[in-house]
């Protein structure tokens, strides 16, 4: 786990963490987003996604809430089971040790998983999420180019690299450049605090 900041004004960053997970999870959440991506084909579960001024989706690409499709049941996904790492030790030191503001991350008590799956020409316009935090990490179903993350109001591009994780607040506008060949894989997780707690 290599990690690396990319500085902000007013002293946010986005954290970039490569190498996140180890070759065994990766391959264990590789083979069930193989299967997975069928189900986001057959749109059974769809997320509403952001709009813009005239209620038209900013994306473009199947996508579903894997927490839905598990109706909460964590412990049958090798993913939702994996992304555990998010809250690890190791990790927290390394973010706190940049900023403090990261500490809100292992304090959350409400977090979300959204699978997004991109083919040529599906993209998502920048947009903002209803997270205090969003980690986005990329994998690779098959070779793929393009779709890489953009921050438009910092001029700031990310490019979408297996096993990468990028870390940043949600109110920050971002998305994802349209991807031009072949699909690549990225998993959301929405970092919340849930009211009355």
């Amino acid at each position: 786990m290599v990690v690396s900041f990319l500085d902000l004004p007013n002293n946010f960053s986005i954290a970039i963490v490569d190498n996140f997970y180890s070759e065994t999870e990766l391959k264990e959440i590789k083979d069930e987003l193989k299967l997975l991506s069928a189900v986001a084909e057959l749109k059974v579960f769809v997320n509403k996604a952001a709009e813009d001024e005239e209620n038209n989706s900013k994306q473009k690409s199947n996508s579903f809430f894997l927490d839905d499709f598990y109706n909460n049941k964590r412990e049958l996904s090798k993913v939702l089971n994996a992304n555990r790492k998010l809250f690890s030790e190791e990790l927290r030191t390394k973010l706190v040790e940049k900023n403090l503001f990261y500490d809100h991350i292992f304090n959350v008590n409400r977090d979300t998983t959204l699978l997004n799956f991109y083919k040529p020409t599906d993209y998502y316009k920048p947009h903002k999420d209803n997270s205090c935090f969003t980690a986005l990490t990329f994998f690779t179903l098959e070779e793929f180019y393009g779709g890489d993350l953009v921050f438009p109001e910092y001029n700031i591009k990310v490019n979408a690299v297996e096993n990468r994780m990028v870390i940043f607040p949600g109110f920050v506008l971002h998305g994802s450049e349209d991807v031009t060949k072949g699909i690549r894989v990225s998993m959301a997780q929405f970092l919340n605090y849930r009211a009355g707690n």
